[in-house]
């Protein structure tokens, strides 16, 4: 890890020696980091860390505002129509970019063409997740009782990324359960731990301390790969449903048409604070694994995510608002 950081730390510095008058100045004022959720959830802290060493590293404030509403997306519409001169940054999460524009009749934005892509910051990793009132403790089990009960297992289904994460499973399984809508996910988790609603599918950060205690029994990793947090919970595709990843995630985008040098010394910063130890740490703690990668990285996954959300969408039936 100190070797990463190592190279991080010495690519930003030939980026901005090398790089244009323009990149090298800026930032010369506070930058906004527009986040779509209100305080104290774990996007906003997630955005809070990143801001904190963004402002310690340009020695300019980087400072979030929350704009809360319509699923988060009402803050992307602020940064796509924002003036694209880098001073405006949006905390980009999965279901802003990928599957929320596919869910709303009036669209604010084009996830695909109005904005410019600066990085992934962190993953927040879902789980399959069984209360204590359901007698099995791995996926085969769950997938053979399902097809010999079909439209009888309920699922607690506490936000849009856990819905869709089901009618994916629901698809690579051929299994048919019953969604149950919750609010959210701590009203879902309630009746989960009652032993009133069997299944559910929330973030390991959400629900670790639960896991932890026994309390839930986390069936699979929806990731393609397992989480350190939970080293012997298997992933979808080792418990037999292959193709299968329905993962959460947090990214840094900007205005369409802000300029490259910028785009890249925004990245190179990112890739250094994701590197640092104590990042990391402070990240896992609330369930999320450092990222990183280009702008084009983050740009095709918005691109393959968006489109393969699009079809789940499609394929269970479900609506624009």
């Amino acid at each position: 890890m100190k070797r990463v950081f190592s190279i991080a730390l010495a690519l930003t510095a030939a980026f901005i020696q090398h790089a244009p008058v323009q990149a090298q100045a800026y930032p010369t004022k506070p930058v906004r980091v527009v986040v779509g959720y209100p305080p104290g959830g774990a996007s906003d802290i997630v955005s809070r860390i990143v801001a904190q060493e963004l402002s310690r590293i340009n020695n300019q404030p980087f400072i979030v505002e929350n704009k809360p509403g319509v699923g988060g997306m009402l803050s992307m519409s602020n940064v796509a129509k924002s003036a694209p001169d880098g001073y405006t940054l949006g905390l980009g999460v999965s279901g802003t970019l990928t599957t929320g524009p596919h869910l709303q009749k009036t669209k604010l934005y084009d996830p695909l063409t109005d904005f410019e892509s600066i990085g992934m910051v962190a993953k927040a990793p879902m789980v399959l997740l069984a209360g204590p009132g359901f007698k099995y403790d791995n996926v085969s089990a769950l997938i053979r009782e399902a097809k010999a009960r079909p439209g009888e297992i309920m699922f607690a289904s506490g936000a849009q990324a856990f819905e869709l994460a089901l009618q994916l499973f629901k698809a690579k399984a051929d299994v048919n359960l019953v969604s149950v809508p919750y609010p959210g996910g701590a009203q879902a988790s309630i009746d989960v731990l009652a032993g009133r609603v069997p299944l559910m599918v929330d973030t390991i950060g959400a629900q670790q301390e639960n896991i932890k205690a026994g309390k839930l029994r986390a069936l699979a990793m929806l990731d393609s790969k397992r989480s350190p947090l939970f080293p012997d919970v298997p992933t979808m595709a080792e418990s037999g449903v292959s193709g299968y990843e329905a993962v959460g995630w947090t990214s840094l985008v900007a205005a369409k048409g802000t300029p490259q040098p910028i785009v890249q010394k925004l990245n190179l910063q990112l890739q250094q604070i994701m590197a640092m130890p104590e990042i990391r740490q402070k990240l896992l703690v609330i369930g999320f694994e450092p990222s990183g990668g280009s702008p084009n990285d983050l740009e095709r996954t918005i691109q393959s995510e968006y489109v393969k959300w699009g079809q789940v969408i499609k394929a269970a039936g479900m609506t624009a608002q």
